[in-house]
């Protein structure tokens, strides 16, 4: 199976790079469209600077398209504004923008106004943290932004104007690129990324990325991540130059102890391993002063701290999946050995199988029957015992990575965790905007380093989105926090997995249209979703993915894996099964 899945990783490309499709890797914005006298995005090239003799539309438009290039304080687009209106100016804020309008001007005098309309589709803040619009299927209601303009001898410029850069979600699409400051998780063994969009590269992307770092991790990760740059450095004493090697100055930095200097190396590593193309060469000064790193040197890499990849951990890449209500190896097609394999005391309706440290291979199912009467497995590949709930399970289970504890859904979106010899044990969820989630929790999973659940919460009106939350350890106590939805109110999903430390995949389906496989940042950016060529005409009905590993799902009660923009039987002809997983 091994084989056969190398096969299809070398044919396909990753699901994480198509989950950022549409972001290049220039360096620089190069041409910025205006919107044209029919409203819409495909009118000719504007400058960076007002032109001689610009009416007050044509020059609200080059004020918006100059927005895109985020030099040192849109130096560019100031240029459109008055000397009052430039100083008065806060450029921090990002406002993604669909079907954008610019609307002709009302000239008084020597006074005009214009009117820019759009459908927010969500927006960024000065550190890049982005946050989707929820509303009908990802955009907002219709808004209108007003230019006030005056003439100062003889030319418009703008000098009323609201906060923040307006952009269109295909020019945010291809100028703002993602890239994810690292943090250690609370165990300081795995880094977990926190994903920030800038229209920035080169120098003056990685002097932002480490700024971030310094600043600290969004407020979700807060309470469930380590930062190792002293609390007391002083942001505007760093400096990052680039040459042949990128080199970061810290003050103070050599105080740290060893296990500082590595973890803090290793931050900077992956952070700005996204910046230079290869293998980023890094070295961290004090003050000038090269900083040797314990085991690794004065200079590094991400290749340096190969522990700390947050995608290191997989489920696994052999693929397993039901059949008449047994586990069936994906390469031989027939059931695996053990109780998992007889179909267990019941037959079995999920599945999920990890790795413990000593090698166990762990399992976990839910043996089938009367919603009632369903029930939660948990053992070993060779031995399970039942674990009682304090009502049905809802959904499937799951090992949280790096732990040998498995997940599971209940009703009224409780949570349970529970070992393979311990008693279940419900798990605190807070949501970001209060209450509790409704109804049930269909599916959850984990992201690879165990920092982030997503979840597949259904609401009491039968919807369903992608919530995701932070796991949060704090002695013996595990909670989660932050749980909010990812996707709009009109996606309606009902299964997920991840693909990467940042890529969530789900079945979903809008509307009067058919499922498909989605894609989505865990951010809530990037939303988009895939071809069903190849597929059977019914609904797909689960989904499994893992790190460097083909997309999986069920449909018409066969398997089946990506394959380019389309779909393959998993073994070459008719696969029967359902709820595919990837394990050891």
């Amino acid at each position: 199976m091994r084989r056969l899945m190398l096969l299809f990783a070398a044919m396909l490309p990753l699901v994480l790079v198509a989950g950022c499709a549409g972001v290049p890797h220039d360096s620089k914005p190069q041409v910025i469209r205006q919107v044209n006298e029919a409203g819409d995005n495909d009118g000719p090239q504007v400058n960076y600077a007002p032109q001689k003799g610009m009416e007050p539309r044509q020059l609200v438009q080059s004020f918006l398209s100059a927005g895109v290039a985020a030099d040192a304080s849109h130096s560019a687009a100031r240029q459109f504004l008055t000397n009052d209106a430039a100083r008065k100016w806060q450029d921090g804020a990002v406002t993604v923008l669909q079907d954008t309008r610019t609307q002709l001007p009302d000239i008084t005098g020597d006074t005009a106004s214009v009117q820019v309309t759009g459908r927010r589709v969500g927006q960024l803040d000065a550190t890049g943290i982005f946050t989707p619009v929820l509303k009908n299927a990802g955009v907002g209601d219709a808004e209108t932004f007003s230019y006030g303009l005056k003439l100062v001898d003889g030319q418009w410029r703008i000098d009323k104007l609201p906060p923040g850069v307006l952009i269109n979600q295909s020019d945010f699409a291809t100028y703002y690129k993602p890239r994810s400051l690292y943090f250690f998780n609370s165990s300081e063994t795995t880094l977990v990324p926190d994903l920030r969009y800038a229209a920035l590269d080169g120098e003056a992307a990685a002097s932002w990325m480490v700024s971030q770092l310094i600043t600290g991790p969004r407020t979700e990760l807060a309470q469930a991540v380590v930062n190792n740059i002293p609390d007391q450095v002083d942001p505007r004493r760093v400096t990052v130059t680039m040459s042949s090697q990128i080199t970061v100055d810290i003050p103070g930095v050599d105080q740290l102890d060893g296990a500082g200097k590595s973890g803090l190396a290793a931050q900077l590593a992956y952070t700005l391993s996204q910046i230079q193309f290869g293998v980023a060469r890094i070295e961290l000064d004090d003050s000038g002063r090269p900083v040797s790193i314990p085991s690794v040197g004065k200079v590094f890499s991400a290749e340096s701290f190969p522990d700390a990849n947050p995608d290191g951990w997989s489920a696994g890449s052999s693929v397993f999946y039901l059949n008449d209500g047994k586990v069936i190896d994906g390469a031989s097609g027939k059931p695996i050995a053990g109780p998992l394999g007889a179909g267990a005391q019941k037959p079995l309706s999920s599945v999920a199988l990890a790795r413990s440290k000593d090698g166990t291979v762990l399992a976990a199912a839910v043996a089938s029957g009367p919603a009632s009467a369903s029930s939660l497995l948990v053992g070993t590949t060779r031995q399970l015992s039942p674990v009682t709930l304090p009502g049905p399970p809802s959904g499937r289970p799951e090992w949280r990575p790096h732990t040998a504890v498995v997940w599971i859904g209940g009703q009224n979106g409780s949570l349970y965790r529970a070992g393979s010899n311990t008693r279940p044990v419900a798990v605190s969820v807070t949501q970001a905007r209060g209450g509790l989630p409704p109804k049930r929790i269909l599916a959850l999973r984990f992201s690879p380093d165990g920092v982030r659940l997503a979840a597949v919460v259904e609401a009491a009106d039968g919807t369903s989105a992608v919530w995701i939350g932070t796991v949060v350890s704090s002695g013996t106590d595990v909670r989660v926090e932050s749980f909010e939805p990812i996707t709009p109110a009109a996606l309606q999903v009902n299964d997920v997995a991840w693909a990467s430390s940042t890529t969530v995949l789900m079945l979903a389906a809008q509307p009067n249209e058919e499922w498909k496989m989605w894609s989505v940042q865990s951010d809530g950016s990037g939303l988009r979703n895939f071809a069903t060529t190849g597929l059977p005409p019914n609904p797909p009905t689960a989904i499994a993915a893992t790190t460097n590993q083909v997309a999986l799902l069920s449909a018409s009660n066969s398997i089946w894996a990506q394959q380019g923009s389309a779909w393959v039987s998993l073994r070459g002809s008719s696969t029967l099964g359902v709820n595919p997983v990837y394990g050891p």
